[in-house]
C-alpha cells in the first residue's frame, strides 16, 4: 500500500474525497475526469489490503467489496450529471475503503501487542 501508508497520501485521499463530495453543481467535465482517475488509483491501492482483511469478515463487507469492484468498472457515462454521480459514488467507496483500512491497521497493531 503506497497511498494509504504515508500521512501525505492519506491527506491527498481525504482532499480528493472532499472535493468529489462537495455539494453544489457539478464541476467542469475535465475536473471530474481528474477526480475519477485519482479516486480509481486510491481505490486500487486500498482495495487489496481491505480485501485481505475482510476475507474472514461479514458477508456485508464482502458484498461492499464486490459492489466497489463493479463500480470501478462503470466509467463516467454520458453527460455531466452522470459523471458527477459516478465520481461521488467512487468517493464514497474510497472513503469506506480508507475507513476499513484504518480499522484493519488498528486491529493488526492491537494483535502485535
Amino acid at each position: 500500500m503506497t497511498a494509504a501508508s504515508s500521512a501525505q497520501g492519506r491527506y491527498e485521499i481525504q482532499e480528493t474525497i472532499r472535493d468529489a463530495l462537495q455539494p453544489g453543481p457539478p464541476p467542469p467535465f475535465p475536473e471530474l475526469v481528474a477526480l475519477e482517475q485519482t479516486l480509481l488509483l486510491a481505490i486500487a491501492d486500498l482495495y487489496d489490503a481491505v480485501d485481505r482483511h475482510q476475507h474472514n469478515e461479514t458477508a456485508g463487507g464482502r458484498a461492499r467489496l464486490n459492489s466497489i469492484r463493479y463500480q470501478t468498472s462503470v466509467g463516467l457515462g454520458n453527460g455531466l450529471v452522470s459523471a458527477h454521480l459516478q465520481v461521488r459514488a467512487l468517493a464514497r467507496d474510497c472513503q469506506w475503503l480508507a475507513e476499513q483500512y484504518i480499522a484493519g491497521a488498528a486491529d493488526r497493531a492491537g494483535g502485535e501487542q
